[in-house]
């Protein structure tokens, strides 16, 4: 009902911290073809989707979130769902929840509904909400799950101490002030519930040397964040922890699993994750890139296209190993 699962096998957690090249690799861009199978009413302004550079875009709160929301974004999400999964090794989040079933769950910018959908499943007894700016989700869902048009960083209409669990995944390009977000959040939390946030650095690293200087991955990696400084969206991951500290939670924990774009790593799972990434690429770098280089930067739809086009080439180069941090997040709201 929620997309294609991937079935993975009872496995000793999978490490991301240290990442091995495989030095014997070699891979080009057909090898693309290896990766594994795997709160208001709807009215017609909220489907009426502005259309840019060929791509469509949410039109509720217009602007706030810079990523498309059509059929290839649509896609890529799902992918970036299955790549999650293999990271959390099989996993659908990191909190303790198995142990006390939760009985309501908010996911803050569900996309797709893809991880709502599967949590449902997987708590049959719980009560799942997914909100999102577009009504992208399926309409055919499991009596327990539910999608809401709604933007996270206007005033919630939750009641306080509501949800037993509310989750988040890489809203880190589109929430503008963390210390409001994080304390509808705590407000709307039950004491003694749980959050999962999960952010990727929006750069990419390497330990080894072989991300260039001056190639055309630094160049966008430059411009993404300058387009997104410029819009007052801060880069938030490396400092989520502290956020959620401030904000009044306890037992803060903080893992950081590392996501190899491409299949340079030597541990055969880090590899499969490194397949997904590098076909994941194919529409990431413009997702990402189109609308805040245009919009902020006011690069032409073609220059844009083309530094896009540049970066991702980059990264189906053999030579080049870089990854992708990924900082999740998991606390409690205090019982009093």
């Amino acid at each position: 009902m929620s997309g294609q699962r991937i079935e993975v096998e009872a496995l000793p957690p999978l490490d991301c911290t240290n990442i091995e090249v495989d030095s014997g690799m070699d891979y080009h861009e057909s090898d693309e073809d290896q990766v594994p199978s795997g709160c208001m009413s709807m009215t017609s302004s909220v489907l009426d989707y502005p259309y840019e550079h060929g791509r469509r875009y949410h039109s509720y709160s217009q602007g706030n979130y810079p990523l498309p929301n059509d059929e290839t974004e649509q896609d890529r999400l799902d992918m970036h769902h299955q790549i999650f999964l293999k990271l959390l090794d099989g996993r659908l989040t990191l909190a303790p929840l198995d142990r006390n079933p939760p009985k309501r769950i908010l996911d803050i910018g569900t996309g797709t509904g893809i991880w709502a959908l599967d949590m449902a499943e997987h708590f049959p007894q719980t009560q799942v909400i997914g909100t999102d700016l577009s009504p992208i989700q399926p309409t055919m869902v499991l009596p327990n799950c539910r999608f809401e048009v709604d933007d996270a960083e206007l005033p919630w209409t939750w009641p306080q101490n509501h949800f037993d669990f509310i989750h988040s995944r890489i809203l880190g390009h589109s929430i503008k002030n963390w210390e409001n977000y994080l304390a509808q959040i705590f407000l709307h939390l039950k004491p003694g519930g749980y959050i999962e946030l999960i952010e990727h650095l929006m750069d990419v690293r390497s330990d080894d040397g072989s991300y260039p200087p001056g190639c055309a991955m630094r160049v966008y990696m430059r411009n993404l964040n300058l387009a997104l400084e410029q819009m007052g969206v801060p880069n938030i991951a490396t400092k989520l922890k502290e956020f959620v500290i401030n904000a009044g939670f306890v037992e803060v924990r903080e893992e950081v699993r590392n996501m190899p774009w491409g299949p340079w790593p030597k541990d055969p799972r880090m590899k499969e994750i490194g397949y997904w990434a590098l076909v994941n690429s194919d529409a990431s770098f413009e997702a990402y890139g189109l609308a805040l280089f245009t919009r902020v930067l006011r690069m032409t739809g073609e220059e844009a296209r083309e530094l896009c086009m540049r970066a991702q080439r980059d990264l189906k180069n053999k030579h080049i190993h870089v990854y992708n941090p990924n900082y999740f997040i998991v606390a409690r709201k205090p019982f009093n």
